[in-house]
């Protein structure tokens, strides 16, 4: 007589994260007056605003454009996936959404001055520096080189007293300049509890707003 043991370390339970999924497909609505084509898995967005690129070739996903309803729909598809490719898909339609919007309204971040004592002094140059002067009454000048594609404006001191304004098309080179301005100014050996002098982003949103 054969006697089957139904114990449950004979069976062992295979986490939700390591199992594949066959095919998972996630997709992005591109506007109207957007074009978006795909070439060897780089995205080419152009809109009203201009154009933009970015190269997903460290992925390799299915990556395609389709006809849906008279509207065009970015789709990248991923077969036997695991938890993690089904989130990087996810991530890449955000990318491209993120891109969509750039060409057709643009992004717009604003920087207010923050000072206690010692009034920070801001210098926009004709080749697009940012210098920083008077930082907790230092002498030594902050300069931030602003790359091609990104607008840096001063605003009016009468509308806004100590603010800049950053616009361009490309949300993560527009982020990574106002880190770049933020970072130039954190305060060294004080408590930052006390010592808030900085620039901080003050506000995010479209240029058109």
């Amino acid at each position: 007589v054969i006697i089957f043991s139904l114990q449950p370390h004979r069976f062992p339970h295979h986490h939700p994260s390591t199992m594949r999924k066959i095919e998972a497909i996630e997709e992005a609505v591109i506007p109207k007056d957007v074009r978006v084509s795909v070439r060897r898995r780089v995205v080419t967005v152009v809109g009203p605003r201009g154009t933009l690129k970015r190269s997903f070739r460290e992925r390799l996903y299915t990556m395609n454009v389709i006809r849906r309803n008279h509207s065009q729909v970015f789709q990248c598809i991923v077969y036997f996936g695991r938890q993690k490719d089904i989130a990087t898909i996810k991530t890449i339609c955000s990318h491209v959404t993120n891109m969509c919007t750039g060409v057709t309204k643009g992004y717009k971040y604003k920087m207010r001055f923050a000072y206690a004592h010692f009034p920070i002094n801001v210098n926009i140059t004709d080749d697009q520096v940012v210098e920083i002067r008077n930082f907790l009454g230092e002498k030594y000048v902050r300069r931030v080189k602003i790359p091609e594609g990104i607008t840096c404006t001063r605003t009016d001191p009468a509308k806004q007293k100590d603010e800049i304004v950053l616009v361009g098309n490309d949300l993560e080179l527009v982020s990574t300049v106002a880190a770049r301005i933020h970072q130039s100014v954190l305060v060294r050996g004080k408590d930052i509890r006390k010592f808030l002098d900085g620039i901080y982003v003050s506000w995010k949103g479209t240029a058109d707003e």
